[in-house]
């Protein structure tokens, strides 16, 4: 274990470490998470981000040190920039890692390339992502709806998380915002966005509570923040896609 200015020295020595083997491929690197945040405990982990040039042969590491773990994420530039304009479910929680890093080495500068580059996403391409994947968040409402059949209560809590968080993704993607905590940390920040379906943060914080209610409130509770959040689609013009005939699907 350690506390937090051994973390960041930890974290400043693995940078002198990979600049040294792999020099100018590494673009930038810093460090995420609640490090970065300086909200880590002695019990917290390191989460470190390096972009490599295209061509590095560098890769993601991991390992323990006097018993915390360090990840280390090595991403090739191409990749980043994909994850930028290819907007995929955990889209805001990788900008957040992106746009928020605390710098140990290379050129801040690409930042700026890279809010450029997101700044050129048009809309569309967020909501045609929207009206394909909100239908396949519907599982994690569907297992809490199961509950009452298989009778499995004590894993209701992870089923309300499960809806919470992809649901909290969604509605940031609608909003182009960033994610900047883990799992249920995340929906404070989401309850500060522009454009939220409607009871959004009401709805948010009583499942937040799930073992205060019984289970059919938590279920009526799940089931009112997922129709809410697909009403506020109709209402911004997006068709969830709800079926997609066979013909039509890519394999």
């Amino acid at each position: 274990m350690m506390n937090h200015e051994e973390r960041v020295d930890l974290a400043r020595q693995i940078t002198d470490l990979h600049v040294e083997k792999r020099g100018d491929d590494v673009l930038l690197g810093g460090i995420y998470g609640s490090t970065a945040k300086g909200t880590d405990t002695e019990y917290s982990d390191l989460e470190m981000f390096f972009i490599v040039k295209a061509e590095s042969n560098a890769k993601t590491f991991e390992f323990a040190f006097n018993g915390t773990p360090v990840h280390v994420e090595v991403r090739k530039l191409p990749k980043v920039e994909r994850d930028i304009t290819e907007v995929e479910i955990d889209w805001p929680l990788k900008m957040g890692r992106l746009f928020n890093l605390k710098v140990t080495c290379g050129d801040k500068a690409i930042l700026n390339r890279f809010r450029q580059l997101l700044d050129e996403v048009p809309n569309d391409a967020f909501y045609e992502f929207i009206a394909k994947y909100t239908p396949l968040c519907y599982e994690g409402l569907g297992r809490l709806k199961s509950v009452k059949v298989r009778g499995n209560r004590h894993e209701t809590g992870l089923f309300v998380a499960e809806v919470l968080i992809e649901f909290m993704l969604l509605t940031a993607i609608f909003n182009r915002e960033f994610i900047n905590h883990d799992y249920l940390g995340g929906l404070p920040e989401s309850f500060k966005f522009k454009h939220l379906p409607k009871d959004y943060e009401k709805i948010a914080r009583m499942l937040m509570n799930w073992n205060t209610l019984d289970l059919d409130e938590t279920i009526t509770l799940a089931d009112r923040f997922v129709q809410n959040f697909v009403s506020f689609l109709v209402i911004k013009g997006i068709k969830v896609k709800e079926h997609t005939p066979l013909e039509e699907v890519t394999m």
